[in-house]
């Protein structure tokens, strides 16, 4: 195995602790993200949502959703926590429905009191008052055995995913502000485990439209397997339409769970990402791959697959890399961190849990290919004993254009575990926010000037294109931006009159010229 560079660059954005209190967080063994900003919340003007969970197995009271409502600029409004007793593998998404924001959150229910145990989900409403309970225990199964769940939402509407072990694969979905149709069980999945599932509209697929594209692997964890099924077949309790696309083995070593995102929305052909990754251990070596199959109808009829991550490196154990996977706002480019031991420049030694992360171009024009520059820290700090990550989703209701992540890290207060969390911007490299990145081959100078600015900030075309430029602040909040086709050599000015004074991240991009600068602007 080629042993890549290790990340150079260290985390620089802010990462904060919630639930704020100790207590709630004990040894986390799973995580998930959701966010929407920029969003008309409950006191009625424009908001920031944020979630997410951590659960330990089978515990009464370390199971929860962290919460926040934050203003347009970043102010926390209120926050707090949701317990959701006995609840192992919580996920959960926030989800619009007639103005009104909801989190839909499903796990694995295991009452050691009662010895009731089924897979459930609760929906809570976004209010005035906090992340209040719409119901909650509501039944998906009775299985008496723990299996995988997972959920996801758009605007199109709602979805859930489980394990029953030895029965397959189930879903359930809704339409946005429909009741959910009933469980339906995909053929041929018995064999089948830890799902996860988009959905993805756009063109290609089944063809109607709106799809669920699906991962799972089989239990020998060694091989997985992506599916697709019509949103609207699983609404009406069928299976009809459901179908194997793609696949992949291990060759021996045991799989990670799998995840898979896809935009929400895409007007061209099939789009999906799956990350998957395996370790092994042997004589004092770790053994670690990351791994992204990268489905780009536009570009090609098959997946492409991305290796992040393959190497080796001394250690007296390992950490499970357990990667995770998002896409930009713009789907041309797609995120996946993951979990490691390896040794880095920030954290060199072999024993420190370790959160990284890379970028992947991802675009019509070619093959998905690894951006330079962006293998990053996403903390500083070493990860808990037994780490948790998890990114936000895309979601197309959210002017965000960014990633939400959670994980866990060690506290020197009892119980010595916490949750925190931090904003990316995609207009910053990964978790960085000093560098330029250029997204081709043929770098194309860019001067923004004046910086530091007052009223205007401005730059030249050096070549003729379609331009988008943004402008964000370091809290992840877009400020400004604009698509204008531009002659070489012309000028272009934004106007910054209205922008209270502190630092922002400026991009211009232009797929057809190869130019993605970014540059830190001080506005005084």
């Amino acid at each position: 195995m080629a042993t890549p560079v290790v990340a150079q660059n260290a985390a620089v954005l802010p990462e904060v602790q919630l639930p704020t209190v100790m207590g709630p967080v004990l040894r986390p063994q799973n995580a998930s993200s959701s966010t929407m900003q920029l969003v008309p919340g409950p006191s009625g003007s424009t908001e920031n949502l944020y979630i997410h969970t951590w659960d330990v197995y089978s515990s009464p009271n370390n199971n929860g959703i962290a919460w926040r409502r934050a203003t347009a600029g970043g102010a926390t409004i209120m926050q707090n926590q949701v317990i959701i007793p006995y609840a192992d593998d919580i996920d959960a998404v926030i989800y619009e429905e007639g103005g009104i924001f909801y989190v839909l959150a499903a796990y694995y229910y295991s009452n050691v009191t009662t010895g009731v145990k089924g897979h459930r989900y609760d929906v809570y409403r976004f209010t005035t008052a906090g992340l209040n309970p719409v119901s909650t225990l509501n039944v998906l199964s009775s299985s008496p055995t723990f299996g995988r769940i997972n959920v996801d939402a758009s605007r199109y509407g709602r979805a859930i995913t489980w394990c029953q072990p030895g029965a397959g694969i189930f879903v359930r979905a809704a339409n946005t502000g429909g009741a959910f149709g009933g469980p339906v069980l995909l053929p041929g999945t018995a064999n089948m485990v830890h799902p996860d599932l988009c959905i993805r509209r756009g063109g290609g697929g089944s063809g109607s439209g709106l799809d669920i594209q699906l991962v799972a692997v089989d239990a020998s964890l060694t091989g997985f397997r992506e599916y697709r099924v019509p949103f609207s077949s699983i609404v009406a309790t069928s299976a009809a339409g459901f179908t194997t696309e793609y696949g992949g083995t291990s060759g021996g070593p045991r799989y990670n769970p799998p995840r898979i995102e896809c935009p929400d929305a895409w007007g061209g052909g099939q789009r999906w990402a799956v990350s998957i990754g395996w370790n092994d251990y042997s004589g004092g070596t770790a053994i670690e791959r990351v791994e992204a199959h990268i489905m780009n109808g536009d570009f090609s009829p098959s997946p492409s697959l991305v290796t992040v991550a393959g190497l080796a490196y001394t250690s007296s154990s390992y950490e499970l890399c357990d990667p995770v996977v998002t896409y930009s706002k713009e789907a041309d480019r797609i995120t996946v961190g993951w979990m490691s031991q390896q040794p880095t420049v920030v954290l060199p030694g072999s024993m420190d849990k370790k959160y990284l992360a890379m970028d992947i171009k991802d675009v019509a024009s070619g093959a998905p290919a690894i951006i330079p520059g962006t293998f990053n820290m996403i903390s500083n700090t070493p990860g808990s004993y037994e780490s948790v990550l998890a990114f936000s989703g895309q979601n197309m209701n959210s002017d965000f254009n960014g990633v939400h992540i959670a994980f866990s890290q060690n506290h020197t207060a009892s119980p010595g575990y916490c949750m925190k969390y931090k904003n990316r911007p995609f207009s910053m490299t990964t978790f960085s926010d000093d560098a330029a990145l250029n997204l081709g081959t043929g770098i194309k100078e860019i001067s923004i000037s004046p910086n530091p600015f007052s009223n205007a900030v401005s730059f030249t075309a050096p070549a003729k294109g379609d331009y988008a430029i943004s402008l964000t602040s370091l809290e992840g909040r877009v400020v400004y931006t604009h698509n204008e086709v531009l002659a070489q050599g012309q000028s272009f000015k934004v106007e910054t009159q209205s922008l209270a004074a502190g630092t922002y991240v400026m991009n211009i991009r232009s797929i057809d010229n190869n130019i993605n600068k970014i540059e830190k602007l001080v506005k005084h």
